[in-house]
């Protein structure tokens, strides 16, 4: 059994059934997502393009968070909700079960498979207390192009979560190889 931040960036792995994809070694701890979306819904069903308030931000770090993962496993990451245009209104919150920013989706762009739906980002296109421009928020389509979608609208969920070193081991299988 090995550390798990063995793990090299792009490098699938199994956790309680779920396949996910190690993005980056942050302070020790692998931050991962979901090799495939694990439903579409919306971002809001009261259409808030801010992470915080969001009805799925509470879907993933409540029922997600509770059925499919172990939080002694995890280490809060935080998120940064700067809005595409750089306002920063809404600052940073911490979570066990986040999704990726715009600025994440660039930066793992190469290690991120092409999802057949939508996805979510946690980065608003504007921060603003008028509900018409407040209910967009970054959205990602199959093509990984960056744009601008209704809060409400259902698209993928890829939850995104730190995996902490201290707490699990990493037990890679043994492949079977045809000899000649």
């Amino acid at each position: 059994m090995e550390n798990i931040n063995t793990l090299r960036p792009g490098e699938r792995f199994m956790y309680k059934g779920l396949e996910w994809i190690a993005l980056d070694l942050i302070d020790g701890n692998i931050l991962a997502i979901t090799s495939k979306a694990i439903s579409e819904i919306p971002f809001d069903t009261g259409r808030s393009n801010n992470w915080k308030n969001s009805s799925l931000r509470r879907v993933l770090n409540n029922d997600f968070l509770a059925e499919k993962l172990d939080k002694r496993h995890l280490v809060p990451m935080v998120l940064d909700l700067t809005a595409d245009n750089g306002d920063d209104m809404y600052g940073k919150c911490e979570d066990y079960v986040g999704i990726l920013s715009c600025d994440q989706v660039r930066k793992y762009r190469k290690l991120i498979p092409g999802y057949p739906e939508w996805m979510w980002t946690c980065t608003p296109w504007y921060c603003s207390p008028s509900p018409t421009l407040a209910s967009y928020v970054r959205g990602v389509n199959p093509s990984g192009v960056l744009s601008n979608v209704r809060a409400y609208y259902a698209y993928g969920v890829v939850p995104a979560c730190v995996f902490s070193s201290k707490h699990l081991k990493l037990c890679r299988q043994a492949q079977l190889v045809e000899a000649d």
